[in-house]
């Protein structure tokens, strides 16, 4: 009996852990990689978590990084907890003293100005792409983090900034200040606070922004089924679209290989308007190439259905996207390009 109590308690941490590794995999593997070596997401590396707190971690978890690519997860907080102890494998989490760091934000900002916002940008948004395969910066491995985020705000304690300039970190292109640039303590107490000062309050269980526009816009074609979709391709070559073969709505789903004939969906793409959309988040390649579905219903009423991609674009939840008019100019090409072919 006692040799078994002995086995299980040695088991635990092992059980645990893999309760952590089920989790990162069904939430965290997607976007940070198998062995946590980053792509759509940044790398998870040891040397990486090795400066994060506990604290910090169950908050980014939670509370995501509003406007960038990284969601919040409603995890409970035991699944919370395995996660990060599978994310730690060992290391000894740091603890950092809350208490907020005075320091002089003036001479922060000429700082940061300085030293900081080739890689975090002018108003510390972050560098343009996400992760690590998707850096559109030449000179960086993933793409440096948004300072300002309230995400990252509400989460980093200001000690744990501040050992990150001191010490670097690990793996990374980020530098030890005080090693390379000779900072003195006042010198990195003057950048927290200047990063800091950015911080605003912050709605950690955020709701997702509403669109006050239809899901889908729905036009009713005065033709029949297969000339709708000749005028609609006809259409799309006319607005510079590249038109790919059509597709039944259902076509290859389970143990089915033919879909509905009276449900056709006409694919297009306009490359100059990808491009742009990955820049901004490479998760937009889900809603590409662009759809138009063709539905013939029992009366033999025929109908055009598009998508409003304004709210899957609120789903990303990537402020810069949102702001963009890229994805509002594309919406109104393909309302004319259907407008258009149905004249």
């Amino acid at each position: 009996m006692k040799i078994k109590l002995i086995l299980i308690l040695a088991l635990l941490p092992l059980l645990s852990l893999a309760g952590g590794r089920e989790i990162y995999s069904e939430f965290c593997e997607n976007c940070h990689g198998f062995s946590r070596q980053g792509s759509l997401g940044l790398p998870l590396y040891s040397s990486t978590i090795a400066n994060h707190s506990d604290r910090y971690l169950q908050r980014t978890i939670k509370s995501g990084r509003p406007g960038r690519i990284m969601p919040g997860f409603n995890l409970s907080d035991a699944q919370v907890a395995k996660l990060i102890r599978f994310l730690r494998a060992g290391i000894k989490a740091p603890k950092y003293d809350t208490t907020p760091i005075k320091g002089n934000i003036e001479a922060g900002q000429h700082t940061y100005e300085k030293y900081c916002q080739r890689c975090h940008g002018v108003n510390l948004e972050g560098g343009q792409g996400t992760g690590k395969n998707f850096s559109w910066q030449k000179d960086a491995e993933v793409s440096p983090p948004a300072l300002a985020n309230q995400g990252f705000l509400y989460s980093a304690e200001d000690q744990m900034i501040k050992h990150v300039i001191v010490n670097g970190v690990k793996d990374t292109e980020m530098v030890s200040f005080v090693k390379v640039f000779n900072f003195n303590e006042q010198a990195v107490d003057d950048l927290v606070g200047f990063i800091r000062s950015h911080e605003k309050p912050f709605d950690h269980e955020h709701v997702i922004k509403k669109i006050d526009e239809p899901m889908s816009f729905i036009y009713t074609s005065p033709y029949k089924l297969e000339q709708t979709v000749n005028k609609l391709r006809e259409s799309a070559a006319a607005y510079n679209f590249r038109v790919y073969p059509n597709r039944a709505l259902l076509q290859g789903l389970g143990e089915f290989q033919v879909g509905d004939e009276k449900q056709v969906v006409v694919r297009f793409c306009n490359f100059r308007n990808m491009q742009e959309f990955l820049k901004l988040d490479p998760r937009l390649g889900v809603i590409l190439p662009c759809r138009a579905t063709v539905i013939e219903d029992e009366q033999g009423k025929v109908s055009v259905v598009l998508e409003n991609y304004k709210h899957a674009v609120a789903r990303f939840n990537n402020e810069q996207m949102s702001q963009s008019s890229s994805v509002g100019d594309l919406i109104e090409k393909m309302q004319e390009m259907v407008e258009e072919a149905l004249w």
